[in-house]
């Protein structure tokens, strides 16, 4: 008969081999949690808005709808969140157009109309890179008068790309920290820091982003704690932040439309 010190062994083993496969598990399909594109592609079609196809330098070409903005105006360059899609962008640009802004949509390398790049960190930023220069570039879009918006994945692509000097403002719609703490805050028995490969660390760039920055949570995000964006909030240099009363995470739009178009006029009036 097993001693019990064999049996508690076997079981230490057991526990032992389960950890390191999830932590394997982890480390390879992040990026399907990370990058959940939606299966099906949909053709991203507005009226009075441009479907533009942009040179990244890296051998793709980006894609993204573009309403003009009237004469003046802003324009707000919307970076949409993990299982979104271009085409599934209309319905905000055409909101924001109507308040009286310029709108452009990113869509991201593995998303959409750009399924076949690689979806990783990099490419995600370099592809917002691209199109921010084509829009300061060749469309003539005055630094100056960008604003520069991410929802949830998106805040991280956003708040990189105004560290890097594009735009004039920033708003973080329901912001994390970081994957990294995404990952440990998801799966707090694994090293989800070390396995983490595409961080999106908002929280260590963000006390070089000195564009004042909006941010805005659902106060019942049951995706990502509020207290991500209270946190960022209190680390970015000229910051604002919002709560909206009883809006989640994927309802943000549908529930408190009104009350993002307040915040964002308020804000970065048109």
């Amino acid at each position: 008969m097993p001693s019990a010190r064999s049996i508690l062994l076997a079981l230490a083993r057991i526990l032992l081999a389960g950890w390191i496969l999830s932590a394997v598990a982890l480390f390879l399909l992040q990026r399907r949690l990370v990058f959940a594109a939606p299966a099906e592609t949909v053709a991203p079609a507005a009226r009075g808005a441009t479907l533009l196809s942009v040179p990244s330098g890296s051998g793709w070409r980006v894609a993204a709808l573009h309403w003009p903005a009237p004469p003046g105006a802003r324009t707000v360059v919307h970076f949409h969140g993990n299982g979104e899609q271009l085409a599934w962008q209309v319905e905000l640009g055409e909101a924001l157009h109507a308040a009286g802004y310029g709108v452009v949509a990113a869509e991201y390398p593995g998303y959409g109309l750009m399924r076949s790049v690689e979806p990783t960190e990099a490419s995600l930023y370099a592809s917002a890179d691209a199109l921010l220069r084509h829009l300061e570039g060749p469309l003539h879009i005055p630094r100056e008068s960008l604003v520069l918006q991410g929802f949830s994945l998106g805040t991280g692509v956003a708040s990189e790309m105004a560290r890097r000097g594009h735009g004039a403002r920033l708003v973080l719609i329901a912001p994390y920290t970081s994957m990294a703490d995404m990952g440990a805050l998801t799966a707090p028995w694994l090293p989800a820091r070390w396995l983490v490969r595409d961080t999106f660390d908002t929280w260590s760039r963000a006390p070089s982003i000195t564009v004042p920055t909006l941010l805005l949570h659902g106060a019942d995000d049951d995706m990502i704690p509020p207290a991500m964006s209270a946190a960022l909030a209190r680390r970015l240099p000229d910051s604002r932040r919002v709560l909206l009363t009883a809006t989640h995470h994927n309802d943000v739009f549908a529930r408190s439309m009104v009350e993002v178009l307040t915040a964002l006029r308020r804000f970065a009036p048109p």
